[in-house]
């Protein structure tokens, strides 16, 4: 029984390190796409620019 506990609790903890890893992945190269479309309250999308114009 406490072989099993090891095992899953490894493999658990394998589990998240490896999705962490990829989540961090997928959103460092959403970041460096250009064409991404940003949300307005980013500091670098198009609305941002034009309010600190205005401003």
């Amino acid at each position: 029984m406490g072989t099993l506990m090891t095992v899953l609790a490894f493999g658990t903890l394998g589990f998240v390190t490896v999705f962490a890893y990829i989540a961090a992945r997928a959103t460092e190269k959403l970041k460096e796409d250009p064409s991404h479309k940003r949300s307005t309250l980013c500091a670098r999308s198009n609305h941002w620019a034009k309010a600190q114009k205005q401003g």
